[in-house]
């Protein structure tokens, strides 16, 4: 393939990742409108509730994964950019292996735990429900996102291939699954656990299918074989893998905490605008969280390449267009943002004016930092990052807790902006400038060896 041609396949290729993820969201979304109102009244109000706090709260799990799941897509990027199916194998079979113990040894020990566990108590549930139903839910939501942990790596696979598009493709059909099998057991009157398999379940299914047809059918040089376990790849896996979980329990702390702050010193009332108004500015991020997945694997293919060039214009692109639709989003944001937050979720959620604003700098923020996260990501130059997001934690829920005694929630969302700003943006926007100053010195002198040679 002639280097002409290469960056146009690459942008092709992100295109494809972002069109089919829209997708993939825009059916989510409309199944969810269908779906809840579906669960609801079969499950009631109180069966629901357990329903929804198993749901979130065995989310994190995923964080068990130690942050393999991301150093995969950089290892498989690197070895599709130098044809090295040998390499490529080698660190899925290695990654299968120390998800999978992980899954297996942390199973076996909430196995053991579950049955001394006050699962009632826990949740705060009456009589009216089952133990055993509530139980056997937590068991059952519990195995599955276990199971998902290996089977994520397919996603992971698909990434470093830059054909995402496939893994969005998995994903519609899970969620399309999943509404078809909570309308038969509600048909059929299933218990809860059992319904939790047929609906939430689908999805991990889809996630398993693909993984299969993957390193079976679609790119059988990647089935594991014994021969490939290597105990040095599985060293590299979890010492790369240490600085995304850093990263990953940082964000979880920073943004799981915001709403327990508000709750526990001006009341559960103020969590309401609070919590809403974030969701209403998350929406400005939306468009990101399709593009850097997939760009993130075109930046580590292109680096193992050597194409510096294309990295250097592609990030000066995005972050323009970054900055550009989110001051647009902000700007709807401060006009509009009360006005719909009244008509979405009415008068009890709409926020101050000051709220709302510094929610708006927040976006800001947040957007410009993506864009420098997904470039250091995928060039596996997040070490200091990683050390920076925990202080930035630590300062954040800090600031938080001594300003929202004095200037209400405002402080929460001004505690978050204080930290970042000072302790994770400026030192990481240096460490991006250095890095594209050496890209630049590396590109120059590529280009002067070729025109030697």
């Amino acid at each position: 393939m002639s280097s002409t041609c290469l960056p146009a396949s690459r942008y092709g290729r992100i295109a494809k990742a972002v069109s089919s993820g829209a997708a993939a969201r825009l059916l989510s979304a409309a199944i969810t409108l269908v779906s809840l109102p579906l669960a609801v009244r079969y499950l009631g109000a109180e069966r629901y509730g357990v329903w929804a706090t198993i749901t979130t709260t065995v989310v994190w799990i995923n964080l068990l994964d130690f942050g393999i799941a991301n150093t995969l897509t950089n290892s498989i990027s690197r070895a599709y950019a130098l044809d090295d199916k040998a390499s490529a194998a080698r660190y899925f079979t290695n990654a299968l292996l120390v998800t999978g113990t992980i899954a297996a040894v942390v199973g076996g020990a909430f196995a053991a735990v579950c049955s001394r566990v006050n699962w009632m108590s826990l949740f705060n549930v009456s009589a009216n429900v089952p133990a055993a139903e509530v139980r056997d839910t937590v068991l059952v939501a519990v195995a599955l996102m276990l199971l998902g942990l290996p089977c994520n790596l397919g996603a992971k696979l698909l990434a470093g291939y830059q054909e995402l598009h496939r893994n969005n493709y998995a994903v519609c059909a899970g969620a399309v699954a999943g509404v078809i099998g909570l309308a038969l057991g509600i048909a059929l009157r299933v218990s809860m656990p059992m319904l939790f398999v047929m609906s939430v379940g689908c999805l991990i299914f889809a996630s398993l299918a693909n993984l299969i047809l993957v390193v079976t059918w679609h790119k059988p040089w990647l089935l594991p074989r014994p021969s490939l376990l290597d105990r040095s790849t599985s060293r590299e896996l979890l010492n790369s893998g240490s600085s995304f979980f850093f990263i990953q329990v940082a964000a979880v702390v920073v943004f799981s905490s915001d709403n327990i702050v508000v709750s526990h010193y001006l009341g559960a009332a103020e969590v309401t605008p609070y919590s809403v108004t974030w969701r209403l500015v998350g929406f400005a991020a939306v468009l990101q969280s399709l593009i850097f997945p997939a760009l993130w694997p075109a930046y580590a293919e292109a680096y193992a390449k050597r194409d510096y060039g294309w990295i250097r214009r592609t990030f000066s692109l995005t972050m323009k267009g970054t900055v550009a639709l989110n001051l647009g989003c902000v700007a709807v944001l401060v006009v509009c943002g009360r006005a719909l937050i009244r008509v979405w979720a009415g008068p009890a959620a709409v926020p101050t004016l000051s709220l709302l604003l510094a929610m708006g700098v927040w976006a800001l923020i947040s957007g410009f930092m993506s864009v420098e996260s997904c470039l250091l990501a995928a060039l596996n130059r997040i070490r200091e990052q990683a050390a920076l997001s925990i202080v930035a934690a630590v300062v954040n829920i800090a600031l938080s807790i001594a300003l929202v005694r004095h200037i209400g929630s405002l402080g929460v969302i001004g505690g978050t902006i204080l930290s970042y700003v000072f302790v994770l943006v400026i030192p990481q926007s240096v460490l991006v400038a250095r890095i594209l100053k050496e890209l630049e010195t590396s590109g120059e002198v590529k280009e002067v060896s070729a025109v030697m040679a």
